[in-house]
């Protein structure tokens, strides 16, 4: 486990971008895909946020959004999504390295939150703020895994 694991508390968080629904296997091959089509439309952004709920969810909850954080004057293009994720508070980690390999990373986070004492909350929406995305070999990313208080 990465030694700069903490948990924070994040205020509320404000994105735009794409909601991917597909079955479970296949979201390791379609949120590169979005987050290309997403990286076209925002070339400036400095990062990209992941968003899902891992646990019982509404339908239109289900999925995985990936976007870019919306400010105020930000208007939402027709074919993107807005969400609006709560102020929360995070077991966060770091990680770099393989797309294929992120499970084990939240294995490992999932651990050391169980040895610390922070239950998970798994009707939440969790986050992914990728600093690096374009080579899904080499992601350089920030785990934001909810917790319960």
């Amino acid at each position: 486990m990465n030694r700069n694991t903490k948990v924070e508390e994040k205020e509320a968080l404000a994105i735009i971008g794409y909601r991917v629904v597909c079955d479970g296997e296949n979201y390791i091959v379609e949120i590169p895909k979005a987050a290309e089509k997403l990286h076209h439309r925002f070339p400036e952004a400095d990062v990209q946020i992941g968003a899902f709920i891992p646990g019982e969810c509404k339908e239109e909850n289900d999925g995985y959004w990936i976007g870019v954080p919306q400010s105020p004057e930000t208007a939402v293009p027709d074919d993107m999504e807005p969400l609006l994720i709560e102020k929360q508070t995070y077991a966060i980690t770091t990680y770099e390295g393989s797309n294929d390999r992120i499970r084990e990373a939240y294995e490992s986070l999932h651990h050391w939150m169980e040895r610390k004492g922070y239950p998970r909350e798994l009707t939440a929406w969790h986050v992914e703020v990728y600093h690096s995305w374009q080579d899904k070999e080499n992601l350089h990313m920030e785990l934001w895994e909810t917790v319960r208080t």
